[in-house]
C-alpha cells in the first residue's frame, strides 16, 4: 500500500516514525527518492554522526543500486555539524554548531532558498529536538513557515524518542504520517517481517492502511 502511495508524496510534508534503521533508509532512498529523481534532492542533516551513517549507507547503495547512487551524488546538503565534510553530493550550506538561537536563524536562511518542485529530505533533526526539547518547537514551526506550501519533504524519526505529548504535536507539522514497525514473528529462515504504512494523513487521497514487506538482497522494499 505503502508503496502504491509514493507518487501521492508529490507536494506533501511526510513524516516517517521507525524502530528500525533499515526499513526506514530503504523506504527513502530505494523508493521515496527515486520517484522523485527529476526534483532536485536537498538533504538538510543535524551533526557529523549522522553524515557519517549517510555514508555507510551510501556504500551499500553504491554497490547495490549503482542508478539511486548516481540521484544522490546530485543531492545539496544543508548541515549543521563541526566540520564541513558531507557523505556524497554537494555541500549547499553549512551551518556551524553553535548556539542553537544562532543555528536556527541560519538554517531559517537557507531555507528560504528551497524551491516548492524540490524534494527535500531531514535525518537526524530529531537529534535536536530530542537535545533541546520542547523548547525548540516554536522555531520548528517557523522554520516549517518558511518552506514552500508545494515542497515535497520527508523527514525520519525513531520511534519512541519523545513523549506522547511532544510526539503529537510534531504530527501537526505533516501531512502523512507513515510508521514502521518489526514484526515479532520473523519469516521461515530467519527474514524479519516489517508493518509499514499510513498510520494519519490530512489527505483523502492518501488513506490510512498497513502491509508487509521484508527486505530484499539488494536494500528494496517487497511486500508479502
Amino acid at each position: 500500500m505503502v508503496l502504491d502511495l509514493i507518487e501521492k508524496f508529490e507536494g506533501k510534508r511526510i513524516r516517517i516514525i521507525y524502530d528500525q534503521t533499515y526499513p526506514a533508509v530503504s523506504l527513502v532512498f530505494y523508493h521515496i527518492v527515486p520517484t522523485f529523481k527529476s526534483k532536485r534532492l536537498i538533504i538538510c542533516v543535524y551533526s557529523d554522526t549522522t553524515c557519517r551513517k549517510l555514508r555507510e549507507h551510501y556504500r551499500f547503495i553504491s554497490e547495490h543500486a549503482p542508478e539511486v547512487a548516481r540521484i544522490l551524488d546530485g543531492a545539496l546538503f544543508i548541515k549543521i555539524g563541526r566540520k564541513d565534510t558531507i557523505p556524497f553530493g554537494t555541500l549547499y550550506e553549512f551551518i556551524p554548531e553553535d548556539r542553537i538561537r544562532k543555528e536556527i536563524n541560519r538554517l531559517e536562511i537557507a531555507a528560504g532558498k528551497i524551491r516548492g518542485n524540490d524534494l527535500v529530505l531531514i535525518p537526524g533533526f530529531y537529534l535536536m529536538q530530542a537535545i533541546y526539547g520542547r523548547s525548540l518547537l516554536r522555531s520548528l514551526i517557523r522554520l516549517m513557515d518558511v518552506l514552500p506550501d508545494d515542497v515535497t519533504l520527508v523527514s525520519l524519526s525513531p520511534y519512541g524518542l519523545y513523549d506522547y505529548t511532544t510526539s503529537r504535536i510534531i504530527d501537526r507539522f505533516f501531512d502523512v504520517v507513515v510508521r514502521i514497525v518489526k514484526e515479532e514473528e520473523p519469516l521461515e529462515f530467519g527474514e524479519d517481517v516489517y508493518i509499514i504504512g499510513v498510520e494519519e494523513s490530512i489527505t483523502r487521497e492518501i488513506t490510512p492502511g498497513f502491509e508487509r514487506y521484508k527486505i530484499l538482497p539488494d536494500g528494496r522494499l517487497c511486500k508479502l
